[in-house]
């Protein structure tokens, strides 16, 4: 059952790498479990691949699916079921898209939270998207440095 004090945001950060388009997107697609801060299960590889999240031995699960992929440019997941067990906050229909811009021979990732958030928690999906995007997936493609859960 979906919190009722919810809304719909939409949260976009971004960062630049020096790494070429093709190298970037396949890191989206093959190593996610290497910058995302939950424990990853399944597939994200190829359009329809189903994959999960889960962190805090259960409280937070969030099943995903690839539902757009455009090579070196595009990757959209869609949360099909989600639960924050402490307080019962149900995100699924969101959209997390990953737009990859060549700049030379840098890429320019694009990241956007497309969904739904409890009233009042704005300023956490902004820290919580800025940590996955700008510290841990620039520091994996950079320089290989890898989340350990």
């Amino acid at each position: 059952m979906r919190n009722p004090n919810t809304t719909q945001t939409k949260y976009t950060t971004s960062i630049e790498v020096a790494k070429p388009t093709e190298v970037v997107f396949s890191h989206l697609l093959h190593d996610v479990a290497k910058f995302w801060p939950e424990d990853f299960e399944g597939e994200s590889s190829k359009l329809n691949d189903e994959f999960i999240f889960r962190s805090g031995e259960g409280s937070h699960y969030s099943k995903n699916k690839v539902i757009e992929l455009v090579p070196n440019k595009k990757v959209t997941w869609l949360v099909t079921e989600s639960i924050r067990k402490t307080d019962n906050f149900d995100w699924t229909g969101t959209k997390m898209i990953f737009e990859l811009t060549p700049k030379g021979d840098h890429t320019l990732i694009e990241f956007t939270y497309d969904g739904i958030i409890l009233e009042g928690e704005y300023e956490r999906l902004v820290q919580i998207c800025d940590m996955v995007i700008k510290e841990m997936l620039y520091k994996f493609i950079t320089d290989g440095t890898s989340f350990n859960h």
